[in-house]
């Protein structure tokens, strides 16, 4: 397909969401306050106020609609046969969106509990492994390559169902989740762009057609004038699990294509390097909560983004620089694969963010042991 013209189908998709999402988002605020459908705030909670938790309601139909359209322009155009190099991944994946929307949907009108949330999530990975897309190389991660669909379709379920919570458990200030997303599904379409994957570029631009408005009220919105809404697990599991479809897909289209092996790592880099922040947080919480033998699903305060806030920050200085760290490991990974062994980049990555980790908790401390001082001072 021609440059221009994809670039034509790009922006077509993109702007049929966004529009789409930008007339449904102030209609879904004015139901939510009607109904009285609001997050309610709590102690792991940051917020005030009556915010409804339905902006996610908009991202999977407004996805769907655009990428349907515009899939249907390019068949009438003669495209068809481009279109259906990825079909079965493309079907199968929306069966698995689908089911998550409605999991979520549910989830953000009357609770559910991860008892059934994690199932859906598991079935939701098995779908989208169904299409063929699972991980079937390391590409000389702990010196393994290829690995037989006995592995490789386990794993590749572990690691849509990680990425998943990752996105999902990172939604907890105004716009990290959303931010993060929308840096991520940028970096993938343009790649997707780059390699020839048109219609994977194609959802990726709708997909960025839904998060870009939902980013403005979820950050600029406010609950007294009615126009802030937050993102819910229906737009958290949606877009978790698009991102996890689309890591797969270019994590794999590396290897299985006729590229040289030094370009094959660096898809297979580029492909994780911009999940690590929210991947490498998830990770740390399962083990922090099950090494002190609480379920790993079990909510708290132990977040990066909490903890940021512990040290002193804005909501707004924390989401920046959560979102910056991330995009500044993603630049130095796919930068740095060229240079190194790619289980070295792994291990320098680990510890640069146990590192970090182990300054801000003593920093944290440093900072509580103060405030206790300053209080005992008062106090005499």
């Amino acid at each position: 397909m021609e440059w221009e013209l994809l670039l034509t189908f790009l922006l077509l998709s993109f702007f049929i969401c966004m529009i789409l999402t930008i007339i449904a988002i102030p209609q879904i605020i004015d139901i939510a306050f009607k109904k009285q459908l609001f997050d309610v705030p709590d102690y792991r909670k940051v917020h005030t106020g009556q915010i409804p938790r339905l902006g996610g309601v908009t991202f999977l139909p407004g996805i769907m609609i655009a990428v349907l359209a515009v899939f249907g322009f390019l068949a009438e155009a003669g495209y068809a046969g481009d279109l259906a190099r990825n079909s079965s991944e493309i079907m199968f994946c929306a069966a698995g969106a689908l089911f998550l929307y409605m999991t979520g949907v549910t989830d953000d009108l009357i609770g559910l509990s991860y008892k059934i949330k994690f199932p859906v999530q598991i079935i939701s990975a098995i779908l989208l492994c169904t299409s063929g897309l699972w991980i079937d190389n390391f590409n000389g991660v702990l010196g393994i390559h290829h690995i037989p669909a006995l592995i490789g379709i386990p794993f590749s379920v572990v690691l849509v169902v990680l990425i998943i919570n990752a996105i999902n458990l990172i939604d907890g200030i105004d716009g990290l989740a959303s931010g993060l997303c929308i840096m991520g599904i940028t970096v993938f379409t343009v790649l997707f762009v780059k390699v020839g994957l048109a219609n994977y570029a194609i959802i990726g631009a709708a997909a960025l057609g839904a998060l870009l408005p939902f980013y403005v009220y979820n950050v600029y919105g406010t609950s007294e004038k009615q126009t802030k809404i937050f993102m819910g697990d229906a737009g958290s599991l949606t877009m978790g699990y698009i991102i996890s479809a689309f890591t797969i897909k270019a994590a794999t289209f590396a290897y299985r294509s006729d590229l040289p092996e030094d370009e094959r790592s660096y898809y297979f880099v580029y492909a994780f390097a911009i999940l690590l922040v929210p991947v490498l947080d998830v990770v740390r919480l399962f083990v922090h909560r099950i090494i002190h033998k609480r379920s790993p699903f079990t909510p708290d305060r132990c977040h990066i983004h909490h903890k940021f806030m512990a040290l002193g920050m804005s909501i707004g200085k924390a989401r920046h620089t959560i979102i910056g760290i991330s995009f500044g490991l993603f630049i130095l990974n796919i930068i740095l694969i060229n240079y190194m062994n790619i289980n070295i980049m792994l291990a320098a990555d680990i510890l640069l963010w146990t590192l970090m980790h182990v300054f801000i908790s003593r920093r944290i401390k440093a900072l509580k042991a103060k405030d206790v001082s300053s209080a005992r001072m008062y106090h005499e």
